[in-house]
């Protein structure tokens, strides 16, 4: 018998042959079928929901993970974690529906007005990238700006002719299946086949972007070069180098350099003689560009904020810091005399994975909070929260900008203390929307409620994870501020560019008072949205952005924080909620 999976969008009727002890998860994985597997599969995130129809005994009981994420069953239905589920009899047919949820995904970063003067060029009727002919000329000529994230992809069509930007896509990274971070990417590519299935998964899925922006905004074959920026995982990937250096120490990538192929090559070009159902709709020899990197976990789309900042030319009295808040956090200070970086692992908490009412950025997800406490006339009282979701739809989770304001309420009403800990419950009691313990007895506060009435709370051990997370990032800005030298402090700072989707969405004051950001004045906090893929845009359009990404990368020294003889001491002072202890 077969795992038939049904009303799955494109992926629907696919399906597979049963196999005893195997896991639903592994199935999407075998067959391509798009999920969110935060944690890599360890029932940690809750993100892998998926509804079941089957006999009884068909699959494994639930577990204790399951037991904390998944809501009640329907009728029909049953509510399980695709990773949890293991296939126990093949006599008769299971049926799987994966829920379709709609990410929003920041698609621009803030655009700067530069020369134009791209390496592909029209001469006659011919078309030339540098001094090679790659074509005939047919009218307009366009490149492709593609940042890879560890969660999101975004592509610019760019007109290569005018620089303008024709069209924009953005979609959820597919590899997420695998986990959402780049250390479970890494994992699942020592796998027999993981590595090749991770490289079709990321060309696969920019290929069908890049060929719908084409399909709807141009001639097929116009296509002539793209640029692609990521963090070391993802742009290797995607260029299919091995991955399994940066999993051991010293946790450096194979090479540095900037890396330039053609589209044939990895496999991007099919389709353009037979027509546009084949495949993507770029010239074979479409080069393809890859900026360089930094070392060991800062990549290409950070050096693509620097060039997009242009903190690089800052003189010497103009320091600035720019980071681009995710799994893995990305941090650049300086200016034209020297410039430092480094990475932290601030893990998937802030995207809503391993809390237990964290979700992604998308529909329903509660992304601002305030909390009021309402007294009565004795002077007891408690506690109403407003809240926004994405989309005015009724709340499904907390994504991270509604947890930074959760965090930033309860400390700043004192709800609870320095330390991520409850105070004493009051008289304001444990009923109504504040209720402070949940089902049981974990310390919680509660936030919203779905619409099937299920609570969403932050408890004490999701406090514990959003700290780590901040505190991992905070060391990486304290290290570099130390490193940097001469006594720079936080208060020298002229500039603090916050880059990324994250971080565009996040309440700037919310995110200092918390220690996320450092504690500069709020006018110092820049958001410059997606400064990756503006710096990709630059680079292609422009020869002498290209000429500084390849110089400037060349300058930035990396540290790791690890290797930092003060680091666990720092790490200590960093953590918690200093303002409040």
């Amino acid at each position: 018998m077969k795992i038939v999976f049904k009303d799955s969008g494109k992926e629907a009727g696919k399906e597979a042959e049963l196999v005893k002890g195997r896991t639903i998860l592994s199935y999407l994985q075998e067959l391509g079928i798009e999920i969110n597997a935060s944690c890599g599969g360890e029932g940690k995130c809750g993100q892998c929901l998926v509804e079941v129809e089957c006999v009884p005994g068909a699959l494994s009981e639930k577990t204790e993970a399951e037991e904390k994420f998944v809501r009640k069953e329907t009728s029909k239905h049953t509510q399980r974690l695709a990773c949890q589920s293991r296939i126990l009899r093949t006599d008769e047919p299971v049926f799987v529906r994966v829920p379709r949820r709609t990410y929003f995904v920041l698609e621009s970063g803030e655009y700067k007005e530069i020369p134009l003067e791209p390496f592909v060029h029209c001469e006659g009727e011919r078309v030339f990238w540098k001094w090679e002919d790659v074509g005939e000329c047919r009218g307009a000529i366009y490149g492709v700006a593609l940042d890879i994230g560890t969660t999101t992809l975004v592509v610019y069509l760019i007109d290569l002719e005018s620089g303008e930007v024709v069209s924009v896509s953005s979609r959820e990274n597919p590899q997420t299946k695998y986990g959402n971070n780049v250390i479970s990417r890494i994992e699942f590519a020592k796998t027999k086949t993981g590595q090749e299935r991770l490289e079709r998964e990321i060309r696969t899925a920019a290929s069908k972007m890049i060929s719908e922006l084409v399909n709807a905004n141009a001639d097929p074959g116009r296509v002539y070069e793209i640029v692609v920026v990521g963090n070391p995982v993802m742009r290797d990937l995607f260029f299919g180098y091995s991955v399994e250096s940066l999993g051991k120490s010293p946790y450096e990538p194979q090479s540095v350099e900037a890396v330039t192929k053609t589209a044939e090559e990895l496999g991007l070009g099919q389709g353009v003689e037979q027509g546009v159902e084949q495949g993507v709709v770029v010239n074979p020899k479409t080069r393809v560009y890859g900026l360089p990197l930094i070392g060991s976990f800062v990549g290409a789309d950070a050096l693509a904020v620097v060039l997009a900042t242009e903190i690089y030319k800052n003189p010497s009295e103009k320091i600035c810091l720019a980071i681009d808040i995710g799994t893995n956090t990305e941090i650049v200070l300086g200016n034209r005399d020297r410039l430092i970086s480094t990475s932290s692992a601030a893990g998937p908490a802030f995207e809503g994975a391993g809390v237990s009412c964290g979700i992604g950025g998308v529909n329903g997800a509660v992304k601002d909070v305030k909390i009021k406490k309402i007294e009565n006339r004795e002077g007891e009282g408690k506690y109403e929260v407003l809240f926004k979701t994405i989309g005015d739809a009724p709340p499904v989770g907390v994504c991270g900008s509604g947890l930074i304001d959760a965090l930033a309420e309860l400390l700043e009403e004192g709800i609870i203390d320095g330390r991520g800990k409850f105070k004493e419950v009051g008289r304001e009691g444990r009923e109504g929307r504040e209720g402070r313990e949940g089902g049981g007895g974990e310390k919680e506060f509660r936030i919203a409620e779905t619409e099937r009435g299920k609570r969403i709370s932050l408890s004490e051990k999701d406090i514990d994870q959003l700290n780590l997370a901040k505190t991992a990032v905070a060391v990486g800005v304290k290290v570099l501020l130390e490193k940097y030298g001469g006594g720079l402090g936080v208060k020298d700072l002229d500039t603090v560019f916050l880059a990324g989707g994250f971080g565009n969405f996040v309440d700037t004051e919310n995110a200092i008072k918390i220690g996320l950001l450092p504690a500069v004045e709020p006018e110092k906090v820049k958001k410059v949205g997606n400064a990756a893929v503006e710096g990709a845009r630059q680079v292609l359009i422009s020869k002498t952005k290209r000429e500084d990404a390849e110089a400037v990368a060349k300058r930035i020294e990396h540290v790791k924080l690890e290797e930092e003889e003060n680091f666990m001491e720092i790490f200590v002072s960093e953590l918690y909620f200093q303002k409040y202890l």
